[in-house]
């Protein structure tokens, strides 16, 4: 697996009470980030924006990666917790192929899905085909210095951005050719890089995030992670917020349909920066609790998890129960009423009744008989009529 690195990050923000929160109530504005927040790099992040100091519009408390469900059911199209079935087993593959290649990096499929969702909004609605490559290019907008973006002259003469005179960052997690160059990554095995395939992206942010030895469980290590790729408080605020809402209650979606609309000088990546536009998910149980119980039986059926063994699936719950009930009742019960009536009542009867009553009859009253009218012993001639009394002697 090659990889990709990079400029910036953000970090971002969970559920009040978090269990791992430095401090109760931490928030990312609350002053326990200032030394990460405030020293603001020169250079672009990943996506091409340029730093920022400003304190988040919407202050969140700040807990490290969390992690989500191991079935994710289906859903009804359009659901704002949604995930295109076609992009959902790239947040999860990504996450194992870290586990292996940097086992204590801590990264979770849900926040590799809240960069996702905050850069393009998974690939516009999931606009992929099969082998998860985008039904037309994804572009940022011209990296020329305005409108909060960086300036980049043209480095890969438009090889991955079709620009020979400025940047732009690419694909669904929208990376500037200048990262894709250092840190490009394989994530789906096929022998190429594709910016604008899905498993190799997501693959190319998971190596960013942990290039630099954090532990992305720890919330002061997620939040310099995530400031390598955008530094931006607001930035880390709407991921971290879109992580929570997935690692809750994620469920599948059907990708959109079409081709995404080709791109203009303000690019065509849909992005949702504004962390007001992220949907509240209640910490009480009223919506998750029947969605473990109904799973078992559905999630088995969906492509997406199953393929995704890193991830995609794990039904692991379903196999389970199946062969431990079927043999247990099967076999106790059929072999133990069968063999023992059938052997024991058929011998014991037959075999008594039939000796008894025949061979005693027969041999007593016939030789009785016989040698009373006709003497034998010693005639020849008496030989067919003393066979039978000599038999049964």
């Amino acid at each position: 697996m090659t990889v990709a690195s990079g400029g910036a990050g953000a970090s971002g923000p969970l559920a009040a009470g978090s269990p791992v929160a430095p401090s109760p109530g931490a928030g990312l504005n609350s002053g326990e980030f200032d030394e990460l927040t405030m020293i603001v790099p020169q250079r672009p992040g990943v996506d091409g924006r340029l730093g920022s100091d400003k304190p988040a519009r919407d202050d969140v408390p700040v807990q490290g990666a969390t992690d989500g469900r191991s079935v994710v059911r289906p859903g009804r199209p359009g659901a704002v917790n949604g995930i295109p079935r076609g992009v959902f087993p790239a947040y999860r593959r990504a996450t194992a192929n870290l586990a292996v290649v940097r086992p204590n990096c801590g990264l979770t499929w849900p926040l590799l899905a809240g960069i996702g969702k905050v850069e393009s909004d998974h690939a516009s609605g999931g606009r992929v085909d099969v082998a998860g490559t985008t039904r037309g290019r994804i572009l940022g907008p011209v990296l020329n210095g305005r409108r909060g973006n960086g300036r980049i002259t043209d480095t890969d003469k438009g090889k991955f951005d079709a620009d020979q005179t400025w940047d732009r960052a690419v694909g669904p997690m929208q990376i500037i050719p200048q990262v894709w160059d250092e840190f490009g990554a394989d994530g789906n095995g096929d022998g190429f890089r594709n910016p604008n395939n899905v498993y190799d992206a997501v693959t190319t942010v998971a190596v960013v995030l942990c290039a630099e030895g954090d532990d992305l469980r720890r919330p002061r290590d997620l939040v310099s992670a995530l400031l390598r790729y955008q530094h931006s408080k607001d930035f880390v605020a709407t991921v971290l917020k879109w992580m929570r809402v997935y690692s809750k209650n994620a469920v599948l979606v059907p990708n959109a349909t079409g081709n995404i609309s080709s791109a203009k000088t303000t690019g065509n990546a849909e992005r949702r920066t504004d962390p007001r536009q992220v949907p509240d998910v209640p910490d009480d149980t009223a919506t998750p609790t029947p969605t473990p119980t109904a799973v078992p039986t559905t999630v088995p059926t969906v492509p997406p998890v199953t393929e995704d063994t890193p991830s995609i699936p794990d039904p692991v719950d379903t196999p389970s129960d199946t062969p431990t009930r079927t043999p247990t009742k099967t076999p106790t019960k059929t072999p133990t009423k069968t063999p023992t009536k059938t052997p024991t009542k058929t011998p014991t009867k037959t075999p008594t009744t039939t000796p008894s009553e025949t061979p005693t009859s027969t041999p007593t009253e016939t030789p009785t008989e016989t040698p009373t009218s006709t003497p034998c012993a010693g005639d020849e001639t008496t030989t067919p009529t003393c066979t039978p009394s000599g038999s049964p002697g």
